[in-house]
């Protein structure tokens, strides 16, 4: 199927009450540079036909149209995939998880306005206006490492950034070119309370430790590896002993006092709880 911005006056625009009612809301009001951008997607289908969104029989398309503050078109960088199971029968509604950064270019900052709209017979069904936010994040703490050898030499910056959501402070490690400021990834360690500066250190693997305070009385330790996937997070409880990381003979060691859930009334936190 081919997702594009399609010129507006090629198709009647109707609103979204009419035969195919569309929603489109981002997850957040603010994400970080290089992290998913995740909208949610419902279309109701209030017609007596199927809307079969991929395949050769194809019958509707749905796309997004995404533009910044002043106007200007994001660019499309890959067509929006979707499945032969995606189809939305008569009389129902279907709802899904998007997450636009593989396929729209969002390597700048700034508010943008986003839509999501079908066409279906000749019409054109948006949704309404949302809006959204990129940001770079505040900087709280940051490692540059040279990598490689000769033509593969390169330098990595490591960055440990927050932004205010609706529940809290989020913590993310940033990874991306010194010079260029180019972002890689941006990978979500949960909510980070600031009573204790977060920590930071890299093995001989190239893996990433942090460890940061996620609640009153838990710390977080996370594992990222090179390209910005986490690997792993455990909890640790500062009752009794203050939890730290440390470098020993190339690798990343943690003490401190396992964290038992129901410690804490703010439980959960990170990504891996809200799966």
């Amino acid at each position: 199927m081919n997702i594009r911005i399609v010129p507006l006056l090629a198709l009647l625009a109707l609103p979204a009450s009419a035969q195919i009612e569309v929603v489109c809301q981002p997850a957040h009001n603010t994400f970080i540079l290089g992290e998913e951008t995740t909208v949610r997607v419902s279309v109701r289908n209030n017609t007596g036909s199927p809307l079969v969104f991929a395949g050769s029989n194809h019958t509707a398309k749905l796309a997004f149209e995404l533009t910044t503050a002043t106007g200007t078109v994001v660019p499309l960088k890959h067509e929006v995939p979707f499945a032969a199971s995606d189809v939305v029968k008569g009389g129902e509604q279907w709802i899904r998880g998007v997450d636009l950064l593989p396929f729209f270019d969002l390597r700048n900052t700034g508010r943008l306005k986003l839509r999501a709209y079908v066409e279906w017979d000749g019409n054109a069904y948006f949704s309404a206006k949302s809006f959204f936010n990129i940001e770079r994040g505040a900087e709280q703490l940051k490692q540059i490492i040279a990598t490689g050898e000769g033509k593969d030499k390169a330098t990595v910056k490591y960055s440990l950034r927050t932004v205010d959501r609706e529940d809290g402070e989020i913590l993310f490690l940033c990874i991306e070119d010194p010079e260029s400021q180019k972002r890689f990834a941006a990978v979500n360690l949960g909510t980070r309370v600031r009573l204790y500066p977060p920590q930071m250190l890299r093995d001989e693997a190239g893996h990433v430790h942090t460890l940061h305070q996620s609640a009153p009385n838990r710390f977080t330790h996370s594992e990222i590896n090179g390209t910005g996937r986490l690997m792993s997070q455990e909890h640790f409880s500062n009752d009794y002993q203050m939890p730290e990381i440390k470098a020993v003979e190339g690798h990343v060691i943690t003490s401190g006092r396992p964290y038992i859930p129901g410690e804490d009334r703010h439980m959960p936190v990170g990504p891996e709880a809200r799966q």
